[in-house]
């Protein structure tokens, strides 16, 4: 059976750091998800997490206008300090920007309803996705924004591979639209299979933390999973399609 991919969790640019010397273009990207099938993605520019995010989502927006197999998300800072611009929803859509991420650990802030309580509750209403690298983004912040919004669509990406099922089982058993990204979560043994068996394959979704991990080893780990296939079709692409379908732009 050969599936098809919609990845979650991509980016794109320049990282240059004590560990990393990484670069790579969108037309790269682009080319390497031709010879895996995977038909979509969902990126951000490298610069949003480690330079600057309105900076980084300018370079974004430019990018991906007109290359139909990409869509974007915005990274945020607190609106209290004037550093992002106003956000206008409806052109959203006309952007291809598809969700939201956020990095407070990087960038010295706390995410809270205090934080951005309005905000929230409004993306919350609309269906739009909040995308947490978990790298980059404290259990505790999940857990207390979940709480004050428990009807947020949440994706988890970055998981870690060492007993994350204590931290993420409780949130997928209590909050409805929470959903794990794919490519940490079957390096624990069982990882993909457990969590289907116990919460459907509807909660996971497709992601493979490329360009600092590699397309194949995501896409294996859900091939090779002993899991129904109409379960591997609705993590490969099925489940991110439905979300994105579920956004109210208006």
């Amino acid at each position: 059976m050969k599936l098809e991919f919609f990845d979650v969790n991509v980016w794109f640019g320049n990282l240059r750091d004590d560990k990393y010397r990484i670069s790579v273009s969108l037309k790269q990207i682009e080319k390497k998800m031709d010879e895996l099938n995977i038909k979509k993605a969902i990126v951000y520019h490298i610069s949003q997490r480690d330079v600057y995010p309105e900076f980084g989502n300018e370079i974004l927006i430019k990018e991906i206008g007109n290359k139909e197999k990409f869509y974007g998300i915005i990274t945020l800072l607190p609106f209290q300090t004037d550093e992002i611009k106003k956000i206008c929803f409806k052109e959203l859509k006309k952007k291809k920007i598809v969700g939201f991420n956020f990095f407070p650990k990087r960038h010295n802030y706390i995410l809270s309803k205090t934080t951005f309580g309005d905000f929230l509750f409004e993306l919350e209403n609309k269906n739009f996705p909040v995308i947490l690298d978990i790298y980059s983004c404290d259990y505790n912040d999940v857990y207390s924004i979940l709480n004050d919004f428990p009807d947020l669509t949440c994706i988890l990406c970055n998981l870690g591979i060492w007993n994350t099922d204590r931290f993420t089982w409780p949130l997928l058993e209590k909050y409805p639209n929470v959903y794990l990204e794919s490519s940490l979560l079957s390096l624990q043994e069982g990882g993909i299979e457990e969590t289907v068996k116990k919460y459907g394959s509807k909660r996971i979704v497709f992601g493979s933390g490329f360009p600092e991990r590699y397309f194949e080893a995501s896409i294996l780990q859900i091939t090779h999973s002993e899991i129904e296939k109409k379960d591997k079709e609705n993590i490969a692409y099925k489940n991110i399609e439905r979300i994105i379908g579920n956004i109210k732009y208006e």
